[in-house]
């Protein structure tokens, strides 16, 4: 532990010469103060109800608020740190696999975004203080946010070691280890209001006995990772023949490799799925267009960052191609398109069921014109203010004003339509029609100015991404 704990002094300090070098401080400072305002705001509202629900031994409020939390630890193990920790560059320490873990793990609370969850879910436990047994409450909860962390790191080792073959089963093994976690979240509360000692005794020891399994699984998952075959995996991808025709297609191929392990398009593909279920029911047009543009938003990592999953020696390679720079960016807007085409599928497929196939069409209208307007701001963002990003992790660099107003700006095209074709009025079907061209128009425009910006500040953005 001696040399894990050596090593972390230093991944420590280069995390935040990075910060200082590369500016993320400008994405740390106002990302933590809107979320502490809302944390604040939020928590304020919610922890008198919980604490006199405790104190009658109810516990429906407290559960809903460690449910929150443990989403939200899932949420932050996966930020995107480049504290350069990678399979690769750990098997170079001379160390054990237990002392490799430990730095894997420490390195998890290195961003002040992880300081600022910790506090949170310090000052969400005090209701436990209402309750018959506080001290084990307490420690209840935090063995389920224990849990959230674990689960969400092996998710994260999972998601980069899966094979092709394997990615369905590990997506949904994922799935269910994150249903089982939110399932044990009311094991805690139950600890804190037991009448009885045999209350007490089998809800803590199922989470204990949850603890352990998840710390074998973390374990296991790391080790998997460490000594992954990726020589061979790379080598049956660089023989494999491409599935798009058009010069283009390699291109397309490699890139929808890359954005299919980002955990920002499954976390759609989530939204997605959990809207169809509730859908089954009666609901309007506007609420399922409305998860078309959060979903948009969901994957603003990507469309504003385009760059990101390249290293200096592939954009070196794009030198060497006969492409230009606007083939190469459209060549990640098709990959892009095709990924989230097909997360969305399924809403509009099920308007179309409800509603006709005057439905599908508008459906398929608003989610056309909002993933041009995103890819129209993300390709201009991209060339201007590339970072490394890793698709395994939620990202977190850039400006989050800039983040902010290209989301705002992508997502006022589609909200526009929505709201012309909600209308119903005579003169809607040629406004949306006039939006839709000026978007594609806008598009068209963005590619092309972004694709000389990336042939003149290539390398400028290789030395952002090394």
């Amino acid at each position: 532990m001696a040399g894990a704990s050596l090593i972390f002094e230093y991944q420590w300090r280069a995390f935040w010469r990075r910060l200082v070098r590369t500016r993320r401080g400008e994405f740390y400072v106002p990302a933590l103060a809107l979320l502490g305002t809302m944390a604040a705001v939020v928590l304020r509202d919610h922890l008198s109800p919980a604490a006199r629900e405790l104190a009658v031994h109810q516990t429906a409020s407290m559960d809903r608020l460690l449910l929150v939390l443990c989403l939200l630890w899932l949420l932050v193990v996966n930020e995107n740190l480049h504290v350069s920790l990678s399979g690769d560059r750990l098997r170079r320490f001379p160390l054990d696999v237990r002392s490799l873990l430990a730095l894997r793990l420490f390195s998890l609370f290195m961003s002040p975004i992880t300081w600022l969850a910790a506090l949170v879910s310090l000052r969400a436990l005090s209701p436990m203080l209402s309750a018959a047994h506080p001290l084990l409450g307490m420690l209840a909860a935090l063995c389920v946010c224990a849990l959230a962390i674990g689960v969400g790191v092996s998710v994260s080792h999972a998601a980069g070691i899966a094979r092709p073959g394997r990615r369905l089963l590990v997506g949904v093994a994922s799935f269910a280890a994150v249903a089982v976690v939110f399932a044990l979240v009311t094991l805690a509360s139950t600890v804190a209001v037991a009448a009885t000692p045999y209350a007490i005794a089998v809800s803590a020891s199922t989470l204990l006995i949850s603890a352990v399994a998840v710390w074998y699984l973390v374990r296991w998952s790391f080790v998997q990772r460490l000594h992954a075959a990726t020589n061979e995996h790379a080598a049956r991808r660089a023989t494999s023949i491409a599935r798009f025709p058009g010069r283009l297609g390699p291109l397309i191929q490699r890139e929808q490799r890359a954005l299919r392990r980002a955990l920002n398009l499954w976390m759609g593909l989530l939204l997605v799925a959990v809207s169809a279920l509730s859908l089954s029911a009666s609901r309007s047009s506007t609420f399922r267009q409305t998860i078309l543009v959060i979903v948009c938003v969901l994957n603003a990592k990507v469309t504003l960052n385009c760059l990101g999953l390249e290293r200096p020696a592939g954009l070196t390679r794009y030198l060497i191609l006969p492409t230009s720079g606007q083939d190469i960016l459209l060549a990640k807007n098709v990959a892009l398109m095709l990924v989230v085409g097909a997360q969305v599928a399924l809403l509009p497929a099920i308007g179309a069921w409800q509603s006709g196939v005057l439905q599908l069409g508008a459906d398929s209208v608003v989610a056309i014109v909002l993933v041009l307007a995103h890819l129209a701001c993300g390709n201009i963002v991209s060339v201007f203010q590339p970072y490394r990003t890793d698709p395994q992790r939620f990202g977190s660099g850039g400006d989050l004003v800039t983040v902010l107003v290209s989301v705002l700006v992508g997502s006022m095209p589609g909200a526009a339509v929505i709201v012309l074709l909600r209308t119903g009025s005579q003169v809607a079907a040629p406004a949306a029609a006039v939006v839709v061209l000026l978007t594609m128009a806008a598009y068209y425009s963005s590619l092309r100015f972004a694709g000389r910006i990336f042939e003149r500040r290539i390398e400028i953005i290789g030395g952002r991404l090394a």
